[in-house]
């Protein structure tokens, strides 16, 4: 897609009559000022909508912005910053009725869930392979994913060299950023066939005609992912039947919120099919996945960018300690992420309230 020149962030907190507040995350890595056109269309169009709503389950009020909203997202052609401004608010709520009843939004969500959660290492630096491996390996992790995609002679090369420095500590992924057609990603993929590769992410466009994903699906051995690019649960069903898709990637912040997640995690599940988390932004919506995957309790893995990012580490309290390979489930009420108040105001370059 493009390196990223910043790290944006886009948070939403809301506020019901009774004083609980709920933190949620709005998607908006691209383009650099993404944050602020989501930031403008949720003070102007959406916040009016919110004040003094009624609902009696949380998950309810993301459909009903859906269809209330309807006609102006065809009308505008902005059908991604409306749905990424509907899965903020769409977590916030969630954290909000987690602390209403004095629980974890894991167990709030669910009645049997995972203590903690498998994680694996997203882009590290490829520039210094040998160093970003070795320092993976002594944070604690066991599996890493490679962006490729670029360039297929270059792409081989950096595989290869994955696994000799790796030397079987950590699990291999990939990611191709939607940058082949069936045929390249055939036979760029027959070329690194004798490595074990854990999933193959993205290898297409996400909207190509889903008979080249099950072509595809046919002619290689490993598991293909995908999801942060695939909207509904309707979509991810089309995908799984015809695209021959086996690891479904929700992403929090992007479409569907936490009731999102859960449902593509149900619809993993009934399928017999994996889900995974796929994430890259700040602790808040990292915290908000763990507890997504702790609720769907399948043994899908978490995405912890391995890039540096002071919104994931420094804008409030996170423990991303792993051990083994697996991340803890965040402790408090709600998703367990709440941003400090000096980092957040030291951090913020626009905000708005509405009362």
């Amino acid at each position: 897609m493009g390196k990223f020149k910043t790290r944006n962030g886009l948070l939403v907190a809301l506020t019901a009559k009774d004083g609980v507040t709920g933190w949620g995350e709005i998607w908006c890595n691209f383009p650099q000022r993404g944050a602020l056109g989501r930031m403008n269309l949720l003070q102007d169009t959406i916040a009016e909508r919110l004040l003094g709503l009624e609902f009696y389950e949380f998950d309810e009020v993301r459909p009903k912005l859906e269809a209330d909203f309807s006609r102006m997202i065809t009308h505008t052609g902005e059908y991604g910053p409306f749905n990424n401004c509907f899965a903020g608010i769409d977590t916030a709520l969630a954290d909000m009725a987690a602390k209403r009843h004095g629980q974890p939004l894991s167990q709030f969500l669910a009645a049997d869930t995972a203590s903690k959660i498998p994680a694996y290492a997203s882009a590290p630096n490829v520039d210094d392979l040998e160093k970003s491996i070795g320092d993976l390996i002594q944070e604690g992790h066991t599996a890493a994913k490679l962006k490729i995609g670029f360039q297929p002679e270059k792409d081989i090369k950096l595989v290869d060299k994955f696994i000799k420095l790796a030397s079987g500590r950590l699990d291999l992924l990939l990611d191709a950023n939607q940058n082949w057609n069936v045929n390249d990603a055939i036979s760029i993929m027959d070329k690194i066939s004798n490595y074990p590769i854990g999933f193959l992410e993205e290898p297409l466009h996400a909207e190509a005609p889903l008979k080249d994903w099950a072509q595809l699906a046919q002619s290689i051995s490993v598991p293909l992912a995908a999801g942060e690019n695939i909207s509904t649960r309707q979509k991810f069903i089309n995908f799984i039947d015809q695209g021959g898709l086996e690891i479904l990637q929700p992403d929090v912040a992007k479409y569907g919120g936490v009731s999102g997640a859960l449902t593509v995690g149900e619809t993993a599940i009934k399928h017999e099919k994996r889900c995974f988390m796929h994430y890259m932004g700040t602790g808040l919506g990292l915290a908000a996945s763990l507890h997504c995957l702790a609720a769907i309790n399948g043994g899908g893995l978490m995405e912890l960018d391995a890039t540096p990012n002071p919104l994931r580490t420094e804008l409030g309290t996170l423990d991303l300690t792993l051990t083994n390979g697996f991340l803890s489930i965040p402790d408090g009420h709600g998703h367990g992420f709440t941003p400090d108040p000096i980092a957040l105001k030291e951090m913020t370059i626009e905000s708005f309230e509405i009362n």
